[in-house]
């Protein structure tokens, strides 16, 4: 079962899918015809194999979040304010979450404003309060597409600059105990061949996603 989120609204009245391991699919791209979105559907796919698995692709662009820190947020951080409504409804969609996989394309070396406004605001919104308590976010696993190959992501330190920034600095830092980071290269390739590879292991990354999620809800039930 897939959700196409746009507004958080669209999960009222889901009390039902209550006991479904659950994957939320972040997905920070404009184009819903780029290889960014093929690749999401991929994952989609894969994460509806493994059956009874509630997904809910929260599509960022669409659903109008402003990844802008502004005067609000940084109110919130000094304890002077509520935290935004924007940010709330953020997090109480990362808390239903039994896996939340984040994909981006990598721009300049890094995630897309967008996502990185993401993170800023919503998961920095955790630290103004969490004094060093365990993350209320289960699991964090990003897929970043790389126009380019795989041997200049090692060969130039991209891919340790960024697994460092995103599994140090955002999920270390977050106290979230399972993480990690994949790399899907040659996006921009115009090979049929590199498009059918990205796909397959897309969906086998979705497999494993569901998996992940029902193993966490099992253990919780246990």
């Amino acid at each position: 079962m897939t959700l196409t989120l746009v507004s958080y609204f669209s999960l009222a009245g889901m009390t039902n899918e209550n006991s479904r391991p659950k994957v939320m699919l972040v997905v920070g791209h404009p184009d819903h015809d780029s290889a960014t979105w093929a690749i999401a559907r991929a994952i989609e796919q894969g994460l509806e194999s493994e059956g009874d698995t509630t997904v809910i692709t929260h599509d960022l662009v669409a659903s109008g979040f402003d990844p802008v820190y502004r005067e609000a947020d940084l109110a919130h951080h000094r304890g002077l304010s509520e935290l935004p409504p924007d940010v709330g409804r953020e997090q109480e969609l990362l808390e239903s979450a039994d896996v939340t996989v984040v994909l981006f394309p990598v721009y300049w070396w890094s995630m897309p404003a967008l996502v990185k406004g993401w993170f800023d605001r919503v998961f920095g919104a955790y630290d103004d309060i969490s004094h060093g308590e365990p993350s209320v976010v289960k699991q964090l696993h990003l897929v970043a597409g790389a126009g380019l190959g795989e041997g200049t992501f090692a060969r130039h330190g991209y891919k340790t600059a960024l697994t460092t920034q995103t599994m140090h600095g955002i999920a270390d830092y977050s106290r979230i105990g399972d993480s990690s980071i994949e790399f899907l290269y040659d996006t921009e390739s115009k090979d049929p061949a590199v498009h059918r590879q990205l796909i397959a292991r897309a969906y086998e990354i979705g497999v494993a996603m569901a998996r992940r999620a029902h193993s966490a809800r099992d253990s919780v039930a246990v």
